[in-house]
């Protein structure tokens, strides 16, 4: 007897307190529906803006990177907006306040648990108006090699060599020494062969100038000429050191194996032309 009433009484309240949610939903319709509006409109401006900034920007500026990331970070702004007065229009901005202004120890915590969100945020900022790259360019950082494909709030999108699609996060790309290798659209290789010591070495040098002077893939302008420098003294070899420079705008081109085919070009043009090459060591 006394359990069904108390099923009885449950269910009065679950009723009632579904009723009562009823009516406040009711209630706060057209609040709630204004609060979609401008959320809607907000994100609708923040589109507009982006597009907008974009354009104007690329008529001065030539740079992707800023242009992407400046918009992205108005359309973000845009949507904050429109969230807040969102969650205003529901009653929620006092709530939100008052939980805020009384819960120092929650907010320390939020902090800590959302400190290397805010760390690449920043570390956004400074990559997206100073930085040592550009979409496009081939760099190096924290051991990852690629090329730029993108940068967002938080990441910057590398693509490797062997395919792998890396987020670094900003902040990364601001702490760690990073290597760009397509800047300046040049970069050197360096190669080593050993020749006898019975070897006459001004030849072995001048037959190795005119290998190279061949190869129309490699610079040839005053002060990127490849050269060859007597290194080292071994007990079993003499040891020179072959450079030259290439052009690094089409790093993932044939310049990806242009090393193999000039280092092949040289060792079969001092082989026929009698010279040996003991332990011949070919490095980078």
């Amino acid at each position: 007897m006394l359990s069904s009433a108390y099923s009885t009484d449950i269910n009065t309240a679950v009723a009632e307190a579904f009723t009562n949610f009823w009516h406040y939903v009711i209630q706060k319709t057209p609040s709630i529906l204004i609060g979609l509006m401008f959320l809607a409109l907000f994100t609708l401006l923040g589109y507009g803006l982006r597009s907008l900034i974009k354009r104007r920007l690329n008529k001065g500026t030539h740079d992707p990177l800023l242009t992407s990331f400046i918009g992205r970070v108005v359309m973000a702004t845009m949507i904050i907006f429109g969230g807040a007065i969102f969650l205003n229009q529901l009653g929620l901005g006092a709530a939100a306040s008052g939980i805020l202004a009384g819960a120092g120890l929650s907010a320390i915590i939020l902090g800590f648990a959302f400190k290397d969100i805010g760390e690449n945020f920043i570390a956004g900022f400074f990559l997206a108006f100073s930085r040592g790259f550009s979409i496009g360019d081939v760099i190096e950082v924290a051991g990852i090699k690629g090329k730029v494909d993108s940068i967002n709030l938080r990441t910057t999108h590398i693509r490797t060599f062997d395919g792998r699609d890396v987020f670094m996060p900003n902040a990364q790309m601001v702490k760690n020494p990073l290597s760009n290798f397509t800047r300046d659209g040049l970069l050197r290789y360096d190669f080593v062969i050993g020749l006898d010591y019975v070897a006459n070495i001004s030849e072995a040098i001048e037959l190795i100038m005119k290998t190279l002077d061949a190869e129309k893939r490699i610079e040839h302008e005053d002060d990127l000429k490849p050269f060859a420098l007597l290194e080292q003294f071994s007990t079993s070899r003499i040891t020179l050191r072959i450079s030259y420079w290439v052009n690094s705008y089409d790093f993932l081109g044939p310049i990806a194996f242009l090393q193999t085919d000039v280092m092949n070009k040289v060792i079969v043009a001092l082989t026929e032309a009698g010279f040996n090459l003991p332990q011949t060591n070919l490095n980078n």
